[in-house]
């Protein structure tokens, strides 16, 4: 579940677990036609075991020799590592790892037959390192050895050194647990060594071939950011961005002391794509959105480091190719699809003319071919048939409504096949907030929610509200000291009015669901706009806005101008009143909606505590709260078991207070698994 819960950790750890994969002997596989068979249940209720199918593949990635696939998928009750050869089948792949709580990620290394895996500890987000080998005889037990010594650190992996291949390079609080360094880690000797002292506090750094940082960004105390770069072995400032202005870097060209950077700075209230001249400090546009509706989405660079594609993303995704050529191999591309998609080029290897790119739809998960420009070919990337007819999921598309102030949100809306008026509502708002929810598929982890619900009779509307990221600098900084009872919250309680207006929402039929943020703004609708909604979920939502930072630990705070900006700091007085003022656990005598809490018990960033809290409270007065925590798993749930068990659920919780449809038949596994995660709010 990623959103800017994230920032303090996982911002500052830019691992691209990318996938890339090439399967020798495909043909072109790009029809829309539907497979002849489908999982469907009775009275065409999609089963919760087909949402969370244990078959569907994820990470798909070949190793750098080509010789080998890499993939994750459900085994041993979580997401596992799985490995085939290169021109194997799907059936001929065999685990390489069994852990019960799962990996997050791998990367294929430039050894030979070697990736590195990456875990934490049921959810804990302290993430280890491991060097993972293999047999060509697959039969034969992998070597699996950890490579980071501490429990209590959360290790970033960087990159492997090309000229190095024993060498990674790792950011962590290694050394000092107030300051993430940046570390070249000998994966023989295990030896750690301190490259980089993050004095100035960079939370984003570009790390050049070498291993070394040569540009980074640091988050200043008023929420505005310093872009830095190396000269003459002193950090030297380059430009200071206005608070609420934010940076990513994109390329650093050594020869020409160029660096292409996305910002919103210097008067720009979208990001665009610019070209900083590191002689000079000049900084100038090199591409910007032709209809300025959103900020900068990707770029894909030519062999000579100049963009090729820039790609922005409002509603739905546009490609800008500025090439001729771009332009003619992205049309061959689009023509080869006869479905509604967006295609998204991930990535082109120039020294092979393959394009890898993504195809979106709303329909089916997210399918990856590469595409070769001398063959007109497309290679087919184990894209596997859906386990579900498309026709028994929810239509989708974007919205725009007008917010109460004037300002357009855009939205998504997911309705039944059939009935399309008076409907009951769910209104599902992102994590974060500073992310924003997309249109496709695979998106999101909740996209495939709102099918499930809608394919229960439910509209679900998922809105871009203010303070999400992607629409510009503006549109991101309405959201600061509004969360609760400010714009954050009316956007959403304005795009209830807006459907109950234009007849597809019973006003009467009203629930809220989330997760993180979402799940705050879950219990904002109980607390601040309690006639609003009939039933409401919060999944690892915060109950309190002081307690939730001062949970924190202590390495997080110099990173958390965002924070300190938007939500407040609360050691001071002040934010600290404001912040109490917007804390749903000081407002828990106006709830009289049915609510249901989801927690995991080692979640580090929405602790135990703000959903126990909440629910002991709501014990006390008698009034309807239902507690569900799973004690081995962190910020959102992992293990398969958990995820289904909590579907089913939240299914049943909605169908009783929104009269929604239900399934029929449950397996009692899951209901047992069910009945031991609930708690017994009596005894908190």
């Amino acid at each position: 579940m990623t959103d800017k819960f994230s920032l303090i950790k996982k911002s500052l750890i830019s691992a691209a677990i990318c996938s890339g994969l090439l399967l020798t002997g495909c043909g072109t596989t790009t029809d829309s036609a539907r497979p002849a068979e489908f999982q469907a249940a009775e009275n065409a209720l999609i089963p919760v075991e087909a949402i969370f199918d244990k078959s569907e593949i994820h990470g798909v990635s070949m190793s750098k020799d080509s010789k080998w696939i890499a993939f994750m998928k459900v085994h041993e009750g979580a997401q596992n590592l799985f490995v085939v050869p290169q021109n194997g089948t799907l059936n001929q792949a065999a685990p390489l790892t069994n852990y019960r709580d799962g990996v997050d990620g791998f990367q294929w290394s430039t050894n030979s037959n070697e990736l590195f895996v990456f875990r934490d500890n049921e959810g804990n987000e302290n993430s280890q390192i491991f060097r993972l080998s293999f047999e060509d005889d697959l039969s034969l037990t992998p070597k699996l050895e950890r490579l980071t010594p501490h429990d209590d650190v959360n290790y970033g992996f960087q990159s492997q050194l090309e000229a190095s291949p024993d060498v990674l390079v790792v950011d962590a609080n290694h050394d000092e647990r107030g300051r993430i360094d940046l570390f070249h880690l000998n994966m023989n000797t295990k030896q750690m060594t301190n490259v980089f002292i993050n004095e100035l506090g960079f939370f984003a750094q570009f790390i050049d071939d070498e291993g070394q940082t040569v540009l980074g960004a640091n988050l200043n105390r008023d929420n505005s950011s310093t872009l830095y770069k190396l000269k003459d072995g002193d950090w030297v400032a380059v430009m200071t961005s206005l608070p609420g202005e934010s940076f990513d870097f994109h390329s650093y060209d050594k020869e020409t002391s160029t660096a292409y950077i996305s910002a919103d700075i210097q008067g720009r209230d979208k990001q665009e794509l610019l070209l900083v001249d590191l002689t000079n400090d000049k900084i100038t546009t090199a591409h910007k959105d032709p209809i300025s509706q959103s900020d900068l989405h990707h770029v894909v660079f030519d062999k000579a480091g100049k963009p090729l594609i820039v790609s922005y993303y409002g509603g739905r995704l546009r490609n800008y190719p500025l090439t001729d050529s771009a332009k003619h191999v992205l049309s061959e591309i689009n023509a080869s699809f006869n479905e509604d998609v967006d295609i998204l080029v991930d990535r082109i290897d120039h020294a092979q003319s393959q394009w890898h790119i993504s195809v979106s739809s709303s329909q089916r998960p997210k399918r990856k071919f590469v595409y070769s420009e001398n063959t007109k070919q497309f290679i087919d990337l184990l894209n596997q048939t859906p386990k579900v007819d498309p026709s028994l999921l929810g239509t989708r598309k974007s919205i725009t409504y007008t917010a109460s102030d004037g300002q357009q949100i855009q939205a998504y809306l997911t309705l039944p096949r059939e009935a399309k008026t008076d409907l009951p509502l769910i209104v599902l708002p992102h994590g974060g907030p500073w992310h924003r929810d997309y249109w496709g598929y695979s998106s999101n982890y909740f996209v495939p929610f709102a099918h499930f619900f809608a394919n229960r009779g439910y509209a679900v509307l998922q809105p871009n509200f203010r303070g999400s990221l992607g629409f510009g600098k503006r549109f991101t900084m309405q959201g600061e000291r509004n969360w609760g009872t400010g714009l954050m919250q009316q956007d959403l309680t304005d795009g209830v009015k807006f459907l109950i207006e234009r007849g597809v929402a019973d006003p009467k039929r009203i629930g809220i669901m989330g997760a993180s943020y979402g799940g705050y703004a879950a219990l904002a609708g109980t607390t601040f706009t309690p006639d609003l909604y009939q039933a409401a979920i919060s999944y690892v939502g915060p109950s309190s806005l002081i307690t939730l930072v001062e949970s924190w630990p202590e390495v997080y705070r110099p990173y958390l101008g965002t924070w300190f900006k938007a939500v407040g700091d609360p050691l001071i007085e002040s934010d600290r009143q404001d912040m109490a003022s917007r804390s749903p656990i000081n407002f828990v005598d106006r709830i009289k909606t049915p609510l249901m809490l989801i927690q995991g018990a080692n979640d580090p960033r929405v602790t135990q505590l703000e959903s126990d809290n909440i629910a002991r409270e709501l014990h006390k007065t008698g009034r309807n709260v239902e507690y569900i925590l799973a004690k081995d798993e962190g910020h959102g749930f992992k293990k398969h078991d958990n995820k289904v068990a909590t579907v089913i659920a939240m299914e049943a919780f909605f169908a009783t207070h929104l009269g929604g449809t239900k399934s029929k038949n449950v397996d009692a596994k899951i209901q047992a698994h069910l009945a031991s995660l609930k708690v017994d709010t009596s005894k908190l």
